[in-house]
């Protein structure tokens, strides 16, 4: 599937503490190569059929892997009671442990973050992209397994994850700075997707070492799990940091291993210089807030 050299590169990866994703858009369901090649999670496309999730799952289940299928709401969209039955239809339709069910990071769909985990569903909520997005999602999170150990649900096989469309946001951004007279955002290109992670990243290890989050560690809650998506080759070595993961297709790892070699963690530390990243695009007149906002009502619709 891939070449050793991409083998290598997630191999190393994975030492840093960084889960490799596919994403596979095919409607036949990835073999056993996958695992063999190093990838940890697989994302289904859009519209994949209960069997080929179900295949996946069975795929990564020895391994401790996780899939993401999308759930569907029909009718109801802006209703997070929707978004909760169809993840209990996606979740009893498919039958694996190791299922998440790809909610949007809409009003209504981080509504449903919380009902969803403490009935032990996973849950991985897409289209993240901004940190006030991702503080609404981690309360989320943390509230749902919290309900889900007072039900005392087995947190040690329950997955909440956080996907941050960082491809996106660096493309409307970029958008934005081209059109800039005399070149005059040129070198602030390729930075709001970068910048945004280190201060979700941040956001995270702040939350973390938090009382709050203690008492679920003593019940042996996971980590919520941070993943990158939409990312380009550039962006694998940028991001690497503990409990994260990249979503990527073959391609882009084969890219990737051709980039350039790892150096070490790049998330850690960098919520400085994320912040006056921010504020430098303010100041040039490209707030990335209102950028992924855009993005966000592209993506998802307005909610």
């Amino acid at each position: 599937m891939i070449s050793a050299e991409a083998r290598e590169l997630l191999g190393e990866l994975a030492s840093e503490g960084v889960a490799s994703w596919l994403s596979w858009s095919s409607p036949d369901p990835p073999g056993p190569d996958v695992v063999r090649c190093g990838f940890t999670g697989i994302r289904m496309s859009p519209g994949a059929s209960l069997s080929a999730v179900r295949a996946a799952c069975t795929t990564l289940v020895e391994t401790g892997g996780s899939v993401a299928a999308t759930a569907v709401v029909f009718d109801g969209a802006a209703s997070s009671d929707a978004w909760v039955t169809a993840a209990r239809v996606l979740r009893g339709g498919v039958d694996r442990p190791n299922l998440l069910v790809s909610i949007p990071a809409t009003k209504a769909g981080i509504g449903a973050i919380a009902d969803c985990l403490a009935e032990g569903i996973g849950v991985d909520t897409t289209s993240v992209l901004s940190l006030g997005q991702y503080r609404e999602v981690l309360d989320a999170q943390l509230t749902g397994l919290e309900r889900a150990m007072a039900n005392r649900t087995d947190l040690d096989s329950l997955v909440a994850s956080a996907s941050c469309a960082v491809g996106p946001l660096d493309a409307e951004v970029n958008a934005l700075l081209d059109e800039l007279p005399g070149g005059t955002g040129h070198g602030m290109r390729d930075t709001a997707g970068l910048a945004t992670a280190r201060l979700v990243y941040r956001l995270r290890e702040q939350r973390l070492a938090e009382r709050r989050w203690q008492e679920l560690r003593a019940g042996r809650a996971r980590s919520p799990l941070l993943l990158w998506t939409g990312t380009r080759p550039v962006h694998v070595p940028a991001l690497v940091g503990g409990n994260t993961g990249h979503v990527m297709t073959a391609e882009t790892a084969e890219a990737a291993a051709r980039h350039g070699e790892l150096n070490g963690d790049t998330l850690m530390g960098g919520h400085e210089q994320a912040a006056e990243t921010i504020v430098q695009l303010a100041e040039l007149g490209v707030p990335v807030d209102a950028a992924a906002a855009a993005v966000h009502c592209r993506l998802n619709g307005p909610g």
